[in-house]
């Protein structure tokens, strides 16, 4: 049952990183190749981004402000299988799949909890005494390994390029939605957005079978940045519920691999991964 619900987690984690993050990476960035910190930027942080967001331009205009920021605290809430996951971590926004970082701790309820870290396309995985206390390494890129072949999508929708071209055929509705909200101290705007399951890249990350249609609410500030994403998506029978709260956008980020005293040489994720879905 736990590598079940690990691993459905981690694709409500990798779907709806891919729908929120899709347009980012329109900052130019000539940081050295594989910079794990940011110190972000809070200039724009609260200010009218001075845009119309539709169908056409919503992710390229959320892009470019989360772009602008570099960085975010996220807080996540899934509630599947009758049981409720938190998440909670810093996301550095890159300009490249391989900028783009990720620190999360995960906690798995009754199955107790995990780390994640994703560094320059490797995924590190602590499942505490089943991988010995130590981060498993899963090399996003190896296309031989069926966990990367799962979860590979995490960091290509990270593509900027890439994401202008498929969201173009892939969002169906963008729609300004109900009052204003108040959330971490920002008045935000609620807008409900669909999109075509079969047309958004690594969809299927985690889930086997997907609705047609794919509808999340995203609350946007005066400066386009989300601060909060719900979404609701049943997968092969099972109803995912997932929040994800963003603050702290533009504070200093700093994600790293683990030393290698940390890294377990075995493997671990063996016996997990013959069964993720």
């Amino acid at each position: 049952m736990r590598r079940h619900t690990t691993w459905r987690a981690l694709g409500a984690l990798a779907l709806t990183a891919t729908l929120v993050l899709s347009g980012c990476g329109d900052k130019k960035d000539d940081s050295a190749k594989g910079s794990d910190t940011s110190s972000g930027d809070t200039s724009a942080v609260g200010e009218d981004a001075g845009a119309d967001l539709t169908k056409d331009t919503f992710f390229t205009e959320v892009g470019k402000a989360q772009a602008k920021a570099g960085s975010s605290h996220v807080v996540m809430t899934t509630s599947l299988a009758g049981q409720d996951i938190k998440a909670e971590g810093d996301l550095l926004v890159g300009t490249t799949p391989e900028k783009t970082a990720l620190s999360m701790t995960m906690e798995l309820g009754s199955q107790g909890s995990m780390e994640l870290r994703l560094v320059e396309s490797v995924m590190y995985l602590n499942f505490g005494p089943v991988t010995q206390n130590k981060f498993a390494k899963v090399d996003l890129k190896d296309k031989s390994n069926p966990l990367s072949q799962q979860y590979g999508s995490l960091v290509e929708n990270f593509d900027p390029a890439a994401q202008a071209d498929a969201y173009k055929d892939a969002v169906k509705s963008v729609t300004k939605k109900g009052d204003t909200q108040k959330i971490d101290g920002v008045e935000t705007q609620p807008y409900v957005i669909v999109v075509d399951a079969s047309k958004v890249a690594g969809a299927s990350a985690g889930a086997a079978k997907l609705p047609d249609d794919l509808t999340l609410t995203m609350y946007l500030g005066e400066d386009n940045l989300p601060r909060k994403v719900d979404s609701t998506i049943t997968a092969s029978g099972t109803t995912v519920k997932t929040s994800m709260l963003y603050s702290k956008w533009g504070e200093k980020v700093d994600v790293k691999a683990p030393p290698a005293s940390e890294i377990t040489d075995k493997d671990p994720l063996a016996s997990l991964s013959g069964s993720a879905g």
